[in-house]
């Protein structure tokens, strides 16, 4: 009996424990958030909740491989702990992310340099078996009852403000407020779009010309991405490739530019009669390497 008896104890800690960590796994956050949010609705409490996002975690684990990271998601873990302390419970959701649960608290001031403090500790140098890793994270907050009262309503928003810290620049943190969701919103329709001009070839590309200054000749061109679109006109760069390398689109944006470029150039070739080649640089993603 006592053996069955810890056995269904070891059952139910898994269940809802990271066995990495050891912190509280995404069933039990969602749990005791539900579970608060649904006590403090009929008096009005507040709870804060953070959403973190390591920065160059991926290059870690690709550069020292997955024990090493696995190493470092145990000492984030540890810092997380200490620096939150007794005013919430931290949980990691799965990969780099975690989360942190702050019941009672709503003043922004205090928000703010609870997560500078984050930011600055995890952003400390580690070291893991005679190496040394340096990342950081971003941090996107969420206030309930004045952000969400249900739980898929804070996350969400939550989430919405993280993804604007990490697109800010990262290592910063975010309040969620309104103006968030209509920029989700044309981040949506604009990732729609993209993945229709996609399919029907309507993306362009531009050719820049660099030239040698010794005897101004042309040498090599820069393939340049352009997307004009029937509506909305012209879209910069700067506005549809983030999207494209945060939804996964960037590795047949990729593959539709080198693609286009090496045809072009031998389109070039064949119509100037050159026996030399021409050569074209291209902007390709990490991702797509």
């Amino acid at each position: 009996m006592t053996v069955e008896y810890e056995r269904q104890l070891e059952d139910s800690r898994l269940a809802e424990y990271d066995s990495l960590t050891g912190l509280a796994n995404r069933h039990r956050m969602n749990k005791r958030l539900e579970s608060i949010l649904a006590s403090y609705k009929s008096t009005n409490r507040s709870c804060a909740l953070m959403m973190l996002d390591l920065d160059r975690f991926k290059q870690v684990n690709d550069t020292f491989g997955h024990p090493v990271g696995d190493d470092l998601l145990k000492q984030v873990a540890k810092r997380l702990l200490r620096v939150v302390g007794h005013r919430g419970e931290v949980g990691r959701l799965g990969g780099d992310e975690f989360q942190v649960i702050l019941p009672d608290l709503d003043d922004r001031g205090k928000l703010g340099e609870l997560a500078n403090k984050i930011i600055q500790v995890v952003s400390q140098p580690y070291i893991i078996e005679d190496k040394r890793a340096t990342i950081g994270t971003s941090v996107g907050i969420a206030i309930s009852p004045y952000d969400g009262v249900h739980k898929d309503d804070l996350i969400h928003n939550s989430d919405l403000a993280l993804y604007a810290s990490k697109n800010g620049g990262r290592g910063q943190f975010r309040f969620y407020s309104a103006d968030l969701k209509d920029e989700a919103e044309e981040r949506r329709i604009i990732e729609e779009d993209l993945r229709v001009a996609l399919a029907e070839e309507t993306l362009e590309l531009h050719y820049q010309p660099i030239v040698r200054t010794d005897d101004n000749m042309v040498v090599v061109f820069e393939a340049l991405m352009r997307w004009t679109h029937p509506e909305r006109g012209y879209i910069g760069p700067n506005v549809f490739i983030p999207i494209a390398e945060r939804t996964g689109l960037i590795i047949p944006l990729g593959m539709f530019v080198l693609d286009r470029a090496a045809r072009q150039l031998a389109d070039w070739q064949q119509e100037l009669g050159m026996s030399t080649p021409l050569f074209a640089s291209v902007n390709v993603s990490s991702r797509q390497l």
